[in-house]
């Protein structure tokens, strides 16, 4: 038996709609289901940026949970330049003591007898590009500072603090709590 090319055209839609019935009305559901209501959006995103559900933004945060030190980190000569230390808000989870320090790009900060931090990288426009972290300019947009938290001459702690997204920190030690308060540009002489 052989279809004419309009009974070809009027079985392949009629499939199409069959096919679509089906998987539609459950996909529709599960889809309701997994739009956020809007007080579950996130609120701290940047001027611009599109609002993200619950799903998209622990995805993300999975994501950027693992940023240690797989990645290289890619800077420009200008923004090296212009970004030579940063501020940070230390906090000693046992007594409490808050303190802010300004560190140096690659210097050091002692905590305690035997105990340092130390800034690795500092990226004032934080992205990720294939296998490297670059910033995206050199302006202070979505600064992150890459940090390591050295005991003797072990390493206890490393990864990455983001000033406006602390959610996204991958550093994470249970001795010392870590803000990033504001990456300091280099002051031009004068």
């Amino acid at each position: 038996m052989s279809l004419s090319g309009s009974s070809k055209r009027y079985f392949l839609v009629t499939a199409s709609a069959v096919i679509l019935a089906f998987t539609g009305c459950s996909g529709e559901k599960k889809a309701q289901e997994a739009a956020p209501a809007p007080q579950e959006q996130s609120q701290a995103m940047p001027e611009g940026h599109q609002p993200m559900d619950k799903t998209q933004e622990d995805i993300s945060k999975v994501q950027h949970a693992n940023i240690k030190t797989q990645k290289t980190v890619s800077l420009s000569d200008e923004v090296k330049a212009k970004w030579k230390e940063v501020k940070l808000e230390l906090v000693d989870n046992a007594s409490g003591a808050k303190e802010t320090v300004t560190i140096k790009v690659g210097g050091d900060v002692k905590l305690k007898e035997g105990v340092k931090l130390k800034v690795d990288a500092l990226v004032p426009d934080y992205a990720i590009a294939e296998n490297t972290i670059e910033s995206r300019s050199n302006e202070a947009r979505n600064p992150a500072v890459l940090l390591e938290l050295v005991e003797g001459d072990k390493t206890i702690a490393k990864g990455w603090v983001f000033r406006d997204f602390p959610e996204f920190n991958s550093y994470n030690d249970g001795k010392f709590t870590v803000k990033l308060l504001v990456p300091a540009p280099a002051q031009a002489k004068k």
